[in-house]
């Protein structure tokens, strides 16, 4: 009977075993393309996720312009404090609502995209998806990269020179310097940086102009017709400085230089203004001695690499836009439009 039977009586079925082993096989066969299938959701294609960023930055600096028109007491000016160089920094709805359109808009289309702003504490809105489509963007998109989401780091700054949009109202030549920055870090390298101009008149006519450029794809044809064609004097530069708190940056640039014909300071306002003016020729050297955020360069990074330039703290390190630790760049930074240029001003200028 059953309970006297032993080991030796047992007899193992060889086709059963042959047909589980091969449900075996499939099963993990299945998983593993369900797993493949899955991993492949969770690329993004740049393509789609800077034409996303250029729309979402000039619907933002629409917003900042309409609440510009508003009196002085009803755009929300707060103060956040000051800089290390004692000036004031201001938030405005114009920097809170930017934002919201921003981020709520990339959120829509890649709720996972992660993402570092200026104003971080602001709630998410119920938006229109943007589009993911540009035609311009398209027609550089030689190889149009898929990458990891989790690869990707968004940098936002939704109103850069928000000191000079608060004194727009008395003084509108000041609103030259506001942009509007969005850039696209891959494993913490700026591949994307986009700079809207909300006040500047685009060539067909109206308000805004957008100025954006891809690594390894090229610059936007409206970078492109901003730069100046003359060339730069060898034996002088011009230095490109904040308005607001310059610190030690004209006189450390004079001691650098002391052998040139001469140093010209530029006195200007924002970071995406001041990055734009180098890589439109405008400038020679955008300098920068103290801490700066990173929302405030990377975008600018971005496009001074696509284009043959170089930025880099004062140690010539390359910064990392990873997520995760401090915001700022503790070392200052070094910029300007060709490689050979970088590496002359950075000897000069190290720390």
């Amino acid at each position: 009977n059953f309970e006297k039977m032993s080991m030796k009586d047992v007899r193992v079925n060889r086709t059963g075993v042959v047909v589980l082993g091969t449900i075996g096989i499939c099963v993990l066969l299945f998983l593993l393309y369900c797993t493949r299938g899955h991993y492949t959701e969770e690329k993004i294609h740049m393509s789609e996720l800077i034409s996303a960023s250029i729309f979402l930055a000039e619907e933002g600096g629409r917003r900042i312009v309409e609440i510009r028109k508003l009196k002085d007491s009803d755009i929300g000016q707060l103060s956040k404090g000051n800089t290390k160089e004692g000036a004031s920094e201001y938030v405005t709805l114009g920097d809170k609502e930017s934002h919201e359109i921003i981020t709520s808009g990339l959120k829509s289309l890649w709720p996972r995209l992660r993402y570092q702003s200026e104003e971080n504490d602001r709630e998410l809105i119920e938006i229109k998806k943007p589009p993911k489509f540009n035609k311009e963007v398209m027609s550089v998109a030689l190889r149009d990269e898929a990458v990891p989401l989790e690869a990707v780091t968004v940098w936002i700054d939704p109103l850069d020179a928000t000191q000079e949009y608060t004194e727009g109202a008395t003084d509108p030549e000041l609103l030259k310097y506001v942009t509007v920055m969005v850039c696209i870090a891959i494993e913490g390298k700026p591949i994307a940086g986009i700079i809207h101009q909300p006040f500047i008149e685009n060539p067909d006519g109206d308000v805004g102009i957008t100025k954006w450029a891809w690594v390894g794809h090229g610059p936007s044809r409206t970078l492109v017709a901003a730069v100046n064609p003359q060339a730069a004097n060898p034996e002088a530069v011009r230095v490109i400085v904040s308005r607001s708190h310059p610190g030690d940056v004209v006189d450390v640039a004079k001691k650098g230089f002391k052998d040139f014909k001469s140093v010209t300071p530029i006195s200007a306002a924002g970071s995406g203004y001041k990055t734009l003016a180098v890589a439109e020729k405008n400038a020679d050297l955008y300098f920068h001695t103290t801490a700066i955020k990173k929302w405030d360069i990377c975008a600018g990074d971005a496009v001074l690499s696509t284009i043959g330039g170089r930025m880099t703290t004062r140690r010539g390190k390359g910064i990392d836009y990873s997520l995760g630790g401090d915001p700022k760049n503790n070392d200052g930074i070094v910029a300007a439009v060709t490689e050979e240029q970088h590496l002359e001003y950075l000897e000069r200028l190290k720390l």
